[in-house]
């Protein structure tokens, strides 16, 4: 016996890895995986409608990577008196000569008419899955 690992060792090991994998597998299940995008949004005109929401247009300009599909989600606009949250209705695709794309967007109107004819920095939050389907990627779960 002199040299060999003990039995009992060796199974306690095995299921303490088997445990702290279960662990790690079911915090990947849970975390939601996130995709923040950011640049500056310029808001020209805003039509004030009588309601408390608006549809408006803005053009953004991400800085480094553009998203997919972002259809309902949250759209963060950083000015110096605060942070105003709408949702994007709509990304058009087609950009301008600054890089800039049109965005159908609905805010309240009462957080977005400050911001009226300002450029100003936007953060994009997407979250589409779960951090362990991105890990495992496509392979059928």
């Amino acid at each position: 016996m002199v040299g060999q690992i003990p039995s009992v060792l060796v199974c306690y090991g095995i299921t303490a890895i088997g445990v702290v994998l279960i662990c790690l597998f079911a915090i990947a299940y849970f975390l939601p995986y996130k995709q923040v995008y950011s640049g500056t949004a310029t808001i020209h005109e805003i039509t004030i409608a009588p309601t408390d929401s608006t549809d408006i247009t803005i053009l953004l300009r991400f800085e480094n990577k553009r998203p997919g599909n972002v259809n309902g989600q949250m759209l963060y606009l950083q000015a110096s008196n605060g942070t105003s949250v709408g949702t994007v209705r709509e990304l058009f695709t087609v950009r301008d000569t600054l890089e800039r794309q049109e965005t159908l967007c609905r805010f309240k109107t009462t957080d977005i008419q400050p911001l009226e004819n300002q450029t100003v920095d936007f953060r994009l939050v997407q979250s589409s899955c779960n951090l362990l389907q991105k890990l495992l990627g496509d392979i059928g779960l």
